[in-house]
């Protein structure tokens, strides 16, 4: 859910809330809840102009709220791998958790973050890596780049296009890397 979304239905949910306490009000009986009701009820009826523009308001942010509900969440397109018994849809998650997997064989990172794009064409792998201390990150790089092109190629049989790494930092501890 996005961040506009989340407000619009805060400022609803608030709304929605000071109506059911005035109507709650009206219903109360004689005293302080009724005559409050009453007065708002009043002021109401005497700013028509306000009423309307307040009213449309509300209805604009219902049928934002509506359209938010309806609105699909855009999956990635699978990657359709065409094979002499029919296609195979490869889904982005799926390439992705390829893409961990294989980070992880990768001597000298310790952590990894994959997101992948691609069609039948080739992808494009995008990593954010932690690497373990005194390693080279140029090496770590080309062979991450080296193990991905290898691993797609054998799995999924759909070349690498590209790698894009981002080194967001150098692991604390000093355990040794995988040799």
């Amino acid at each position: 859910m996005k961040a506009l979304d989340r407000i619009v239905l805060v400022v609803a949910a608030a709304s929605i809330v000071m109506l059911s306490a005035v109507v709650l009000a009206s219903v109360a009986g004689p005293g302080f809840p009724n005559g409050f009701a009453l007065d708002f009820f009043g002021a109401v009826s005497e700013h028509k102009l306000v009423t309307a523009a307040v009213a449309a308001l509300m209805l604009l942010v219902v049928l934002y709220l509506v359209s938010a509900v309806l609105r699909s969440e855009d999956e990635p397109t699978p990657i359709v791998v065409n094979t002499a018994l029919g296609d195979v849809r490869i889904s982005m998650s799926a390439i992705e958790a390829i893409v961990r997997r294989a980070a992880r064989q990768v001597s000298g990172i310790r952590e990894v973050d994959a997101e992948a794009t691609g069609d039948a064409e080739g992808l494009s792998v995008f990593t954010k890596i932690q690497v373990y201390p005194d390693v080279s990150i140029p090496e770590v790089c080309e062979r991450l780049e080296n193990e991905l092109s290898a691993v797609f190629t054998a799995m999924v049989g759909l070349p690498v296009k590209s790698v894009h790494t981002v080194v967001r930092g150098v692991a604390h501890e000093r355990s040794k890397p995988r040799a």
